[in-house]
């Protein structure tokens, strides 16, 4: 080929890449489950980097609370008990690094009202419910053991009889028998045809589900077993369980059930058919940390349940919903759900949701919809537990792929600020775990640290990741504590 017509050749090639850079989106074109993508002349001229968020400043500032503070009690001739919090030289300056909780003022007085009972009450429950970034007791068993190791208190709390989860860090669990689980929010199965599904979001049984439509025969004889056991990793106040609760109903045929631990049988009861909510309780041998409870007869229970606690102290549970945008609560029945949470007697409800949505927010209405739904979340635990106070989790940063960039979702930062108006609007307290955590393109920041804070899927928080968090909510939470007793003395 000549020397001029090879020139034309390249010339020609040149401008059709040019043609196509040019009418190409920078966003790409869709094609089915591809994306077809071009340079853009930016990209082509310009080193062009995305920025990702510094977080050393974040990491080196972190301290816990408690080493900087001490709470003094006295008693006075009068027999009365005076409290004095004594600050640690550095304190005022340690905590202008704290993400505070933000609250208007009557949710501070509904904060504050919590912190009442966290002071002077023999026991008090706090329920976090949460998506996949606290499963495996992630998040929860850190805040969960700072509060014991302060108040008092030993155990897992709630649990659900059939763990949905692979790893959990604060006890083992097995099972034996053909156990399912039947969620409020996924795949829900066609086969419940109640909402009955109790306050953790799911029920199990060990036998299959036989609809009201249906008349029952009691030809089938099962027998089923579930264990719970301490974990040799986990923190010591919850490898001791003081005392048992067993929540449950909808058994169409009486049911019995016996409990052992430290290898004696502690109960033996049949829990009667036809009854809509139940609670079998006892209590446990001294040091029990593995407790055994076996089921015998034609039908299974509907299982909501088992507790494993102390009887003062601070009882604090793991509700993780993988997949949940956190709107069960107005999807069960109201009044099933009033008679557990009533025996339950929760102070105050730690509600982490978000991240589920963002694949699915495209637009500001969409935003609009998801926090007014989230807003009935709130009003719905209000109407159930009138007493108890409300902090809001909102989403962390999450990244999603863009050409060779990992950037923040578009509309994570919106979602993050309608969540917080909707949680300030309702008298609850909002922490913003978006920013705590760096805010703008951070969740990168977080893969990349040695070791590693976050998970390649840039979504989840790796364990030293999840625990780094974990202590700046404790530290936001104990530092408005610290507050509330400052001003009551």
């Amino acid at each position: 080929m000549k020397p001029i017509k090879t020139l034309f050749f390249t010339l020609g090639v040149f401008v059709l890449l040019a043609g196509t850079m040019w009418i190409t989106p920078e966003a790409g074109v869709k094609v089915g489950s591809f994306t077809f993508h071009m340079p853009t002349f930016e990209d082509m001229l310009l080193s062009k980097q995305e920025e990702y968020a510094d977080i050393s400043d974040l990491v080196s500032h972190q301290f816990e609370i408690d080493s900087v503070v001490e709470i003094e009690m006295d008693t006075t001739m009068a027999g009365e008990t005076t409290t004095e919090v004594v600050h640690g030289a550095d304190y005022d300056e340690l905590v202008k690094s704290i993400r505070k909780l933000e609250m208007n003022h009557e949710g501070r007085k509904n904060l504050e009202k919590f912190f009442g009972h966290l002071q002077n009450d023999s026991l008090v429950r706090i329920m976090h419910y949460g998506d996949s970034q606290i499963e495996g007791d992630r998040i929860t068993s850190f805040v969960r053991n700072k509060l014991q190791v302060r108040f008092g208190g030993t155990g897992v709390g709630l649990r659900p009889a059939l763990q949905p989860y692979d790893y959990v860090f604060s006890a083992k669990q097995e099972n034996t028998g053909n156990w399912k689980r039947y969620p409020i929010y996924g795949n829900v199965d066609t086969m419940v045809t109640h909402n009955n599904y109790g306050v953790m979001g799911a029920f199990s049984r060990y036998a299959p589900l036989v609809p009201d439509s249906v008349p029952f025969r009691d030809s089938i004889w099962y027998e089923a077993e579930m264990n719970v056991s301490k974990s040799d990793i986990s923190y010591v106040k919850t490898r001791e369980y003081e005392h048992m609760r067993f929540f449950y109903g909808n058994a169409k045929s009486p049911v019995a059930l016996t409990v052992i631990a430290r290898g004696d049988t502690v109960l033996t009861k049949t829990l009667p058919a036809n009854l809509g909510y139940g609670v079998v309780e006892s209590e446990l041998p001294d040091s029990t940390s593995s407790i055994t409870l076996r089921f015998a007869g034609y039908d299974s229970p509907d299982i909501y349940g088992i507790e494993l606690a102390s009887r003062s102290g601070v009882i604090m549970d793991n509700i993780a919903l993988r997949g949940s945008s956190g709107t069960i609560f107005t999807r069960t029945n109201f009044e099933h759900d009033l008679k557990m949470y009533s025996d339950l007697d929760p102070r105050l409800f730690i509600l982490q949701f978000g991240g589920n949505v963002m694949p699915y927010i495209k637009d500001v209405k969409a935003i609009d919809r998801y926090a007014r739904w989230f807003g009935n979340q709130i009003k719905r635990i209000q109407e159930l537990c009138p007493e108890a106070a409300i902090i809001v989790i909102g989403p962390s940063d999450m990244s999603t792929k863009e050409k060779d960039r990992y950037v923040t979702y578009e509309h994570l930062p919106k979602v993050v600020e309608a969540l917080k108006k909707v949680t300030l609007a309702n008298d609850a307290a909002y922490w913003d775990m978006y920013r705590a955590m760096g805010g703008h393109n951070s969740m990168p920041s977080w893969v990349n640290a040695v070791p590693e804070l976050a998970r390649p899927d840039y979504v989840h928080f790796s364990p030293k990741g999840a625990r780094l968090v974990a202590n700046m909510f404790y530290n936001a939470l104990i530092f408005e504590f610290n507050n509330y007793l400052e001003e009551e003395i």
